[in-house]
């Protein structure tokens, strides 16, 4: 039913999921289509009927319908638990090996039968081939004749008739010739000795075998349909003084007479069938036994056979093998289907008789193996009853000696263990009694142990760097440990006397402050983890890690929540160092593979742009654009240098770096070049800033470049502000100057790898900069805080834990 009314189904659902109502279980009056969401898409499941689906319920109803069965057959007997498996085993493998036996057996005789129908078919086209053969011969012989040649020169057809009818009826009589036919040369019937009363008949549009004969002036043959029906015919041209005055045909027969002459020797069944395509072919000839038109019908090929197909034993013939081959004319097209058809009941029978045997010996079989193991188990089980009748008596206390010792195989080892568990009953009786004698003293002894481990446990609390704390379903903190004073500034006296503290001092920059800290776990009873951003009483933020514990009593109810909390603070600037440290790794090699790929081929160009320049006269229009070529070149090369400089792998030097002395002696150094711009450098270095564990070396790269950049891109006549401040355990350098340009887009690319024009310093190194600004475990800022004023903040760590690679 679901089947039938499948579209309306599909268009129930595309309007569902087009109108937004969502992806719910739709109710469809004759069926349910339940949704199942994987990988981003949805799949739906239908179910006939009316009732809702839950395969929860079906399962549920399946396994109480199977658990009275699952039980009774846990509580049959051992020895029935090992006989039922060998016998299941011993009928599944007599019967795949009967199967497969029976299969092989049957797979190669049919592929014998299958050998021996071609056999017969290529016999039988080479009896159409020797007969071809045999008339183009005779053709041809009588072609030769020098009567013949004069007689059919003359037109004369009675001499004809006269002298050649006795030996086409000789031929019928003999060779089954079927054809007697003279022609003249455009191929217009003269005579035929087979059918006189017919003749003058134009074939020049349907017999190529007359025309072929005609025009390459020697004898063919095929297969073709004639005026009277199809034949095996040879046709020969008959030659008069070197000149073509006809041709003569002699054919054999192609039906029901050669059929029984095949039959009578080679004791087969054969059909002919005339051949158009698959809907137009009707029967010929036959002789025997052998399948009906509607077989055919069923198994041909949609265009008619290119080749034979065959069919052993079909459904509706399982007595016989079947072939069906075209038979190809004298024009290379398939014209009539040949039907062989062989007896095969004798092989049929034979193989029955070898099937029941192979039966018969595997019952044999499973009999004599269900025998042998139901001798096997009482062997085994019989001395694992007597185990289990002692075991009892050692359970119900009636039995204090050991067992007998059995061999040394699974079942001595059974007895020796039960051995064991016997004196380990009475050791364990003994030390029962001994316990019971000594309870109260053991009772005091406990108390006082778990007074010391209570007050060990108060010690750990309180001296764990974490956060350990109970909070009660009102709010109220009625335990926390001393590490909140030492982490975030805030007493316990503050935490403990304010029902609303953790929501708004510790839950209030949580991602989901609005909702109550604890509530799922108050609500729900389940545990929850939550990373918590914190401001200590001072305002500096911290992030912990919270993992809360609720504790219910025996009705379920939680009575309070406990928890700890763990700062992670330090762990999250690793991480994101970490990932800093990543994202230049990759963008390394990424520019490293993109520098390469390019360097090649620009080399190259930029040396065949000289030389093209060289060549080319001083005058030449064209040396000018060399020169330009040339120059970009020279850029794009520089570019590359500065690109591959930024990403070489390189290691750092650390000693002790003053950043002071390091942009007073660079201010210095570039001092000539601020002049000569007009630009005016206004310091507020801080005299207390203290030293930073770094590389001077490339320190002093980062901060050139970063200047003459500076100097670089600002206008005529303007001011650079330049200060160092030291910052709790930061120390902060900031550049702040106007340039000639600023957009966002500038700011995002500031450091990408760049070639100024136009400037003593063409090539300048700003993604270095960054990297070794990163690299010491500092950051880079920039910001825009007026039209086209760039602010530059640079953060180090004071004690820095640089990285040691590439």
């Amino acid at each position: 039913g679901v089947a039938r009314r499948a579209p309306v189904l599909r268009s129930s659902l595309l309007r569902r999921m087009e109108s937004g109502v969502g992806f719910g279980a739709v109710p469809l009056g004759f069926a349910t289509a339940a949704p199942c969401r994987s990988a981003g898409s949805y799949t739906y499941f239908i179910r006939a009927g009316t009732r809702p689906w839950d395969r929860r319920v079906k399962v549920k109803s399946l396994l109480d319908i199977l658990s009275p069965y699952m039980i009774k057959v846990k509580g049959i007997s051992l020895k029935w638990k090992l006989l039922i498996p060998f016998l299941l085993l011993a009928f599944i493998g007599t019967t795949v090996l009967t199967f497969i036996g029976l299969s092989s057996q049957q797979n190669l005789i049919k592929e014998e039968e299958r050998k021996g129908l071609l056999q017969y078919y290529d016999r039988f086209l080479e009896e159409l081939d020797h007969k071809k053969k045999q008339a183009a011969s005779l053709a041809a012989m009588i072609a030769e004749n020098p009567q013949v040649q004069a007689l059919l020169a003359e037109r004369n057809r009675e001499g004809l008739i006269d002298l050649l009818l006795h030996t086409y009826v000789q031929l019928k009589m003999n060779f089954n010739i079927e054809q007697f036919h003279f022609h003249l040369p455009v191929a217009v019937s003269f005579l035929r000795l087979h059918y006189l009363e017919r003749y003058g008949d134009e074939m020049i549009a349907f017999r190529k075998t007359i025309r072929d004969a005609i025009a390459k002036r020697e004898p063919v043959s095929g297969l073709e349909l004639g005026a009277t029906g199809f034949g095996i015919r040879g046709v020969a041209p008959v030659f008069r003084y070197g000149e073509v005055v006809g041709s003569i045909e002699i054919g054999h027969s192609f039906n029901e007479d050669l059929l029984i002459d095949i039959n009578r020797r080679w004791g087969i069944d054969l059909a002919l069938y005339r051949f158009e395509d698959k809907k137009n072919y009707w029967p010929m000839a036959r002789t025997g036994k052998g399948p009906r038109r509607e077989l055919i019908d069923r198994y041909l090929p949609g265009e008619g056979p290119e080749k034979a197909f065959m069919l052993i034993a079909p459904k509706e013939h399982p007595d016989r093998a079947i072939l069906i081959g075209p038979v190809k004319d004298y024009a290379g097209k398939t014209v009539a289907l040949v039907e062989i058809s062989v007896d095969r009941s004798e092989i049929h029978e034979r193989l029955t008789r070898t099937r029941n045997l192979m039966f018969l010996v595997g019952a044999l079989g499973m009999g004599i193996s269900f025998l042998l193991t139901f001798l096997v188990t009482q062997f085994f089980t019989r001395p694992i009853m007597e185990i289990v009748r002692e075991a009892q008596d050692i359970a119900q206390e009636k039995r204090e000696v050991h067992l007998e010792p059995g061999p040394n195989d699974e079942i001595g080892s059974l007895t020796r263990a039960l051995n064991v568990m016997l004196d380990a009953l009475k050791e364990r009786r003994m030390e029962i009694e001994r316990h019971a004698r000594t309870l109260e003293k053991r009772v005091e002894e406990r108390t006082a142990d778990l007074v010391a481990s209570e007050e060990k446990y108060r010690t750990l609390v309180e001296n764990v760097p974490l956060l350990v704390y109970r909070i009660l379903p009102d709010g109220t903190t009625e335990f926390i440990n001393s590490y909140l004073t030492e982490s975030l500034g805030y007493s316990i006296e503050e935490a403990v006397g304010d029902r609303n503290f953790w929501r708004e001092k510790i839950a209030g920059d949580s991602s989901d402050h609005r909702e109550e800290p604890w509530g799922e776990c108050f609500e729900n009873g389940h545990e929850r983890r939550t990373e918590r951003v914190i401001k200590d009483k001072g305002g500096r933020t911290l992030t912990f890690i919270d993992h809360a514990i609720p504790a219910a009593d025996a009705s379920g109810r939680v009575k309070w929540v406990d928890g700890i909390m763990l700062d992670i603070s330090a762990l999250k600037r690793l991480q994101e160092r970490a990932l800093r440290a990543e994202e230049i790794r990759l963008l390394g090699e990424i520019s490293a593979h993109m520098a390469h790929e390019i360097r090649n081929p620009l080399i190259t160009a930029g040396g065949f742009a000289r030389r093209l320049r060289d060549a080319l006269p001083e005058g030449d229009a064209n040396r000018k654009l060399a020169q330009i070529i040339v120059e970009e070149v020279a850029r794009l090369e520089n570019y590359l240098k500065n690109l591959i400089s930024s990403i070489r792998p390189f290691e750092l030097s650390l000693t002790e770096v003053d950043v002071n002395h390091v942009l007073a002696s660079w201010l210095e150094r570039l001092d000539g070049h601020l002049k000569s711009k007009g630009i005016e450098v206004v310091r507020e270095m801080d005299p207390h800033a203290k030293k930073i564990q770094g590389d001077e070396e490339r320190l002093d790269q980062a901060f050139e470049s970063l200047l003459k950049h500076a100097i670089i891109s600002m206008p005529q006549d303007e001011m650079l502000f330049l200060s160092t401040a030291q910052t709790g355990d930061r120390l902060v350098v900031t550049l702040k100057h106007k340039v000639h340009r600023l957009s966002e887009d500038d700011l995002d690319k500031f450091f990408f790898p760049h070639v100024e024009d136009g400037t003593e310093w063409t090539v300048l190194d700003l993604p270095f900069s960054k990297i070794v600004i990163h690299r010491h475990g500092g950051q880079v800022d920039l910001s825009r805080d007026e039209e086209n004023l760039l602010t530059m903040r640079i953060e180090f760590p004071v004690k820095s834990r640089t990285e040691k690679g590439g």
